[in-house]
């Protein structure tokens, strides 16, 4: 829960404020479309780094626990680690080796937030003038959206496993010479061979963020985030008035 609204609620506020006020004029379908993308690159860029902390708490915590009780710092939660580790190693100790958490969330939130926000004002008609239910199309365009963001953005976080875990060349050579952005460059050139290999654990890090993700985009919807302003007179019904329906 901590984690989730450290991390999430920075990206959907700077969302809020970047994209909500906001206005789609007549022409906005074909005119204004790249709104989506410079919103949300101005929402991330600035966030993007939030999740850092609480991903290198939770791993001090779970790594603690694997050294001889003598050397063991004594964590006795994830969060009891993100409160210790400033005093005891230093603020910047939260930060090492964020590349991959950092790439991970920029990729993803920029690509989710352009994707849904760009669904929902493409597919209004649907739920406006069809009279399909908003909350099944709603379940549709975030699990689309979700989908496809993740699939682009998880490759970069799996350059964690890939550095760390993964076995070394003979002599303990690391093949990227332990650099996260190397492993990343060589993802990006290889990706026509091996990017189905570079999902591997995608599942599990579904279950860790997805959810919240999921779950905090559902709502900031409910919230009005990502609703600008439209006013009435660009309606179709004041557009083609002879198509409305009579009261």
């Amino acid at each position: 829960m901590i984690t989730a609204m450290g991390d999430t609620g920075p990206k959907l506020a700077a969302w809020q404020l970047s994209y909500g006020g906001t206005n789609s004029p007549a022409d906005y379908a074909d005119a204004n479309s790249f709104k989506h993308l410079v919103c949300a690159v101005m929402a991330v860029t600035p966030t993007c780094w939030t999740g850092v902390p609480f991903e290198i708490a939770r791993r001090a915590y779970f790594a603690d626990k694997t050294w001889p009780i003598e050397l063991r710092k004594g964590y006795t939660s994830p969060t009891n680690a993100l409160i210790r580790i400033p005093f005891e190693e230093g603020p910047s100790y939260l930060f090492k080796g964020g590349f991959p958490i950092v790439a991970c969330a920029w990729t993803f939130w920029t690509t989710h937030f352009m994707l849904y926000s760009w669904m929902k004002n493409k597919f209004f008609f649907l739920w406006l003038y069809n009279d399909f239910s908003y909350n099944y199309i709603k379940t549709g365009m975030i699990g689309l959206s979700f989908f496809m963001s993740s699939f682009i953005a998880y490759p970069l976080y799996f350059t964690r496993e890939m550095i760390d875990l993964w076995p070394k060349e003979r002599g303990g050579h690391c093949t990227w010479n332990n650099s996260y952005r190397q492993c990343a460059k060589f993802m990006f050139e290889n990706m026509d061979m091996f990017y189905y290999n570079f999902l591997a654990g995608w599942s599990s890090w579904v279950r860790r963020y997805g959810l919240a993700y999921i779950i905090g985009t559902w709502y900031a919807d409910n919230l009005g985030m990502f609703s600008n302003c439209n006013e009435a007179h660009n309606s179709l019904e004041a557009q083609f008035p002879i198509s409305s329906e009579q009261v």
